[in-house]
């Protein structure tokens, strides 16, 4: 029934109803309520009332992270982000400061504009910390925890697209650890949403139906230049780690572990019986004198845990060891034979010559799925797919052409973006040709 229907009926009755919602989070309570007059009988369903309170609910979310979202515009372009901590300490894309001479940071609801000045920004990640001075303590928006989205939740995206300042797009979170392959080697898991991301909300907040940041606005798919309904974000946990170093130091060291890895398959997993829903990793390989020989590690160790985490897959796994600090202690799960152990490894900050090699590479890599097997007309699922060569880039200057499979690194399986980053930074680190095992043949990469 709509609302003109119902002021139209004739029936005396007259039903007021005020649904309040309050998450009692961090002492938070805005009360906003919405008020329905209905002259029915018998009052508002269960049903519209349960609408009027996820209603009511999607705006309490909204006024909770609204205040500390920010419009960002450089001598470049324009995006979003928001502020984190009351000092004047602001969230946004690497992408959408590199370059600027000028930032200019306007909070929500407020037509003057402050200076920002980067504090340090990170392009792997494509993370970026900006600072503003403010007479008095800015708001903020509260930072969930990224590993605690799951498909099908809420998500809200707040930002400037096309320039709309204090635009409010709502859809749900589509999938999780998702590898796009836009920041190249250093390829991060994304969250994915259906919530309109377009030109402008890069680096504006991504929100849970609790006013909680989960994620960092980023990217999308798109064949027309506007949403389409493949909209991605940084986990927020990955951003504040990022954050954490950039204003301890101004800039991001990843570490390194000094392992090769490999997934196990699904009857593996099952006969491990770990019961808590991870996907572990098997190392295959432990570098001389590195993180992983210090702390024990063997070949042949599954890792299915990181700190009481349980691993989604071997990304996963290389994406968190990439991001903790280099010194940092880490507590690893490993099964080893019917043996469960707890192993401290002490990452080490990644080598500068691992590094180097690694970025000229120039590959959009995917692990084959059934879609991509059918798109390319593939009968195998093993091994990775290359989607794209950048011009002038090892791969390109190899040969390396979109649809080929590659299978191998120096002889080492590779069956995740994962295995693929550990299995190239032990081939560069050793110094000998780097070989691909690509449809099958060898392909030398020179360096």
């Amino acid at each position: 029934m709509t609302h003109r229907q119902l002021q139209r009926s004739s029936l005396p009755l007259t039903v007021m109803v005020i649904v309040a919602v309050g998450f009692g989070v961090g002492g938070w309570g805005l009360g906003r309520a919405n008020t329905v007059r209905a002259d029915v009988a018998g009052g508002i369903t269960p049903a519209v009332q349960d609408a009027m309170a996820l209603q009511t609910a999607f705006g309490q979310a909204t006024d909770r992270v609204m205040p500390a979202t920010v419009r960002i515009e450089t001598n470049s372009g324009t995006g979003s982000g928001f502020v984190y901590a009351p000092e004047g300490l602001i969230l946004t894309n690497e992408h959408v400061i590199h370059g600027a001479s000028t930032i200019k940071v306007t909070l929500s609801g407020r037509e003057s504009a402050m200076t920002g000045t980067v504090v340090g920004a990170d392009e792997g990640s494509d993370v970026a910390v900006v600072s503003v001075k403010a007479n008095a303590p800015l708001p903020t928006a509260p930072l969930g925890d990224s590993d605690a989205v799951a498909v099908g939740h809420w998500a809200i995206a707040i930002g400037s697209p096309m320039d709309l300042d204090e635009t409010v797009t709502i859809g749900v979170v589509s999938a999780t650890n998702r590898l796009t392959g836009v920041t190249g080697v250093k390829t991060q898991d994304f969250i994915q949403t259906d919530a309109a991301i377009n030109p402008g909300n890069s680096g504006g907040p991504l929100v849970n139906i609790m006013g909680q940041v989960i994620g960092i606005n980023n990217h999308i798919f798109t064949r027309s230049g506007t949403s389409a309904g493949l909209g991605f974000a940084v986990p927020i946990n990955t951003a504040k780690a990022v954050a954490e170093q950039l204003v301890k130091g101004g800039h991001m060291t990843r570490s390194w572990l000094g392992v090769s890895l490999e997934p196990l398959k699904d009857e593996e997993i099952a006969a491990l019986r770990l019961g808590n829903g991870s996907h572990p990793v098997r190392i295959t390989g432990v570098e001389t004198a590195s993180a992983a020989q210090a702390a024990g590690l063997r070949a042949g160790d599954v890792v299915f845990s990181m700190d009481g985490h349980a691993l989604r897959d071997g990304a996963d796994f290389a994406n968190r060891i990439r991001l903790t600090p280099a010194g940092q202690r880490v507590q690893l799960g490993v099964r080893r034979g019917a043996q469960d152990l707890t192993l401290t490894v002490v990452p080490q900050a990644e080598p500068a010559s691992v590094i180097q090699a690694t970025l000229p590479l120039g590959l959009d890599l995917r692990g084959i799925n059934p879609r991509l097997a059918q798109r390319f007309g593939l009968r195998s699922q093993s091994g990775l797919i290359i989607l794209a060569v950048e011009k002038g880039s090892l791969a390109a200057k190899a040969g390396l052409r979109e649809g080929q499979i590659i299978t191998a690194v120096n002889g080492q399986a590779v069956a995740a973006i994962a295995d693929f980053s550990v299995a190239w930074q032990t081939a560069a680190r050793s110094g000998k040709p780097i070989v691909l095992t690509v449809d099958g043949q060898p392909v030398t990469i020179k360096r």
